[in-house]
């Protein structure tokens, strides 16, 4: 039988530093209850995000998809494509122990359902889209749980709240005088886009607009060419008409113009201001995405970085980024110095 070390003893010592990460090593190795290869992580609900969240499970390393909850009359549901049918389904009070559940209800259960979680002792992540007062009354009622049940939530774990505002907090961090501004993607330019179309080799294209902090005009031109066209004739022809002279003019190539336009999904964020006390810093970050993945992706970040943490509820900018990258993930490696 296994003795438990008490805390302050040599060999809890010895034994806590063995646990420590080496230095410049991004993330420790997280301890484990399940499986001793893998983080044990159970999906709650199968709507878009959950979907997302239970295929990002599969093919990510670390982590093991356990279990996928549903409410008792969806349970006899078809999993959606992707997904291994032999993944043990069930409701959520049927879970067994688990590392990690990544709760992806409708926003009005989610509290609900993280506290039904967290009493029977499984760590929660959740991605609600609750800003401001909201999230912060949304945050305590986790977190009195959480502290009830001496485990860890991480909450608002997905794009906005999660990532965007973290990202701008960075861009801050880096022109610590001045402002930020952010923006939905590009608005589309209909006359430029149709003028793109008619280039030769073009057989669709999209054009865009970003005014910039100092007030000019970049033209975004996303063009899908024809078979056998060449993008530098395409893209110097394009430079060269008339109706783009006046503007700084991008031309990206794409496989699909539908496809980016399906997207929806796009933001801009600016930063401009002083840093170091050298003034006309500027940082622009554009980005076109996919909100589910990358919701489904942010939260399994979290999940790596759950059996890390102390009991409550906490956010993003509570934990430190080398749990979120864990040990050995490519995005560890591209972090590195």
């Amino acid at each position: 039988m296994e003795i438990p070390l008490r805390e302050g003893t040599r060999s809890a010592q010895r034994a806590a530093r063995e646990r420590e990460p080496l230095p410049g090593a991004i993330g420790g190795e997280a301890p484990r209850r399940g499986s001793p290869f893998a983080l044990q992580v159970a999906v709650i609900g199968l709507g878009r995000v959950g979907t997302a969240c239970a295929r990002a499970v599969e093919s990510a390393r670390g982590l093991r998809l356990s279990a996928i909850a549903r409410r008792g009359e969806q349970l006899a549901l078809p999993l959606p494509q992707g997904l291994p049918g032999s993944v043990r389904r069930c409701a959520v009070g049927a879970l067994g122990e688990l590392d990690a559940a990544l709760v992806c209800v409708p926003r009005e259960r989610v509290v609900d359902a993280a506290r039904q979680i967290l009493s029977r002792g499984i760590p929660v992540v959740e991605a609600a889209e609750i800003h401001g007062a909201a999230f912060e009354a949304h945050r305590a009622a986790i977190h009195r749980e959480a502290l009830r049940s001496r485990r860890a939530a991480i909450v608002g774990a997905g794009w906005d709240p999660g990532m965007l505002p973290m990202l701008r907090g960075w861009l801050a961090l880096l022109v610590p005088k001045g402002h930020t501004q952010t923006r939905p993607r590009p608005a589309a330019s209909l006359h430029h886009t149709l003028a793109a179309r008619d280039v030769a080799g073009v057989r669709d294209a999209l054009c865009a607009e970003l005014r910039t902090s100092a007030g000019r005009i970049q033209r975004y031109v996303y063009v899908e060419l024809e078979p056998g066209a060449d993008f530098e004739r395409v893209s110097a022809a394009l430079r060269a008409d008339p109706l783009f002279l006046d503007e700084e003019t991008l031309v990206l190539p794409i496989e699909s113009v539908a496809a980016l336009e399906d997207e929806g999904n796009g933001v801009v964020v600016e930063r401009w201001g002083t840093a170091g006390g050298v003034g006309h810093q500027r940082l622009l970050l554009e980005a076109r995405f996919d909100a589910v993945a990358l919701t489904a992706q942010v939260m399994l970040a979290a999940a790596r970085a759950l059996p890390l943490l102390p009991p409550g509820a906490h956010t993003l900018l509570d934990v430190p980024a080398s749990m979120l990258f864990g040990v050995a993930s490519e995005a560890a490696s591209e972090a590195r110095p």
